[in-house]
């Protein structure tokens, strides 16, 4: 029997080769032209890579490297997402969250494995880890969206030939409780009403009657109000706190006029305004909501702004 120093590559099946040592050697031909591989010394690993090859070679693109690794994969992501962030075409706390799973759930289990050989045991595998740590459903579904967002931006260019979290099963995938919202009747309105603060008043009754979020109250600007229909309310979050804003300036941008807002309020039943109030907004101690959409009258004192 021949000593392993002198084995050459022992065909294993098709496509996958034992090389001297000990690893597997795996490979798919198209047009002629051999596209080749060595992975590690596990033969399932093996037939994953080869299945991998096969598909990105059928799909018509380039094989990446299989020193490529996720960690490395998922910098290159994150680093689009901040600048996506920064031309303000996504929201800052995403960009947190995103950073928050990939720090405490994604690298640590994740980093040094090689993209191209990520497979749907190993999402399913993460997923089995986070609940046996506690995790709760939310948890698991947002880093399996992180995870998602860097696969399939991995996808696109062919650095990884399949989705593996598209192939979870459906109960693999978290599934987090949707709690029902409660909305306040109408004596419970009028209790809050009251029981707040004369300062306070306003914008609790703006907050209510409008559905607005707490981010998009405190972004809100007169030039967001469109007085000439039917008090229609253009909202967005407010920008997250800088050196600038501590020191009392907030940074403002300009909200888009033509269907770029995040999101769209309108008050039923309020009176359209003229152009002349709306250059010239009224003054906080005058300011009150249309009889038609408030179901109490809201006392506000000159201090209330």
């Amino acid at each position: 029997m021949r000593s392993p120093s002198s084995w050459r590559r022992v065909r294993v099946e098709r496509g996958i080769y034992l090389v001297p040592n000990g690893r597997y050697y795996v490979c798919a031909r198209r047009a002629g032209r051999l596209r080749a591989r060595t992975v590690g010394p596990d033969l399932a690993l093996a037939r994953s890579a080869r299945a991998a090859l096969v598909s990105s070679i059928e799909a018509g693109l380039e094989p990446a490297s299989p020193r490529l690794r996720f960690d490395t994969v998922a910098g290159w992501w994150l680093a689009r997402f901040e600048a996506r962030v920064a031309a303000g075409e996504r929201h800052p706390r995403t960009l947190e969250a995103h950073r928050y799973h990939l720090e405490h759930h994604l690298l640590p289990a994740l980093a040094p494995r090689r993209m191209s050989a990520l497979t749907v045991d190993d999402v399913a595998g993460l997923l089995g880890e986070l609940r046996a740590k506690g995790g709760s459903p939310k948890t698991s579904a947002g880093a399996l969206a992180t995870l998602h967002g860097i696969v399939r931006y991995a996808r696109r260019p062919g650095w990884i030939a399949t989705n593996p979290v598209e192939q979870l099963e459906s109960h693999e995938r978290p599934r987090p409780a949707r709690w029902r919202q409660r909305v306040l009747g109408r004596g419970e309105i009028e209790r809050l009403l009251t029981a707040c603060a004369p300062r306070d008043r306003l914008i609790v009754a703006t907050a209510l009657y409008t559905g607005l979020r707490i981010s998009e109250l405190l972004g809100l600007v007169w030039d967001d109000i469109d007085f000439d229909s039917a008090w229609s309310m253009s909202a967005r979050s407010s920008p997250a706190p800088t050196a600038a804003s501590r020191l009392g300036a907030w940074p403002r941008r300009p909200l888009p006029r033509s269907g770029t807002s995040r999101s769209s309020r309108s008050s039923p039943g309020c009176s359209p305004r003229t152009s002349s109030q709306r250059r010239s907004p009224p003054q906080p101690t005058g300011y009150s909501l249309p009889r038609a959409a408030r179901p109490m009258d809201i006392e506000t004192s000159p201090d209330a702004a």
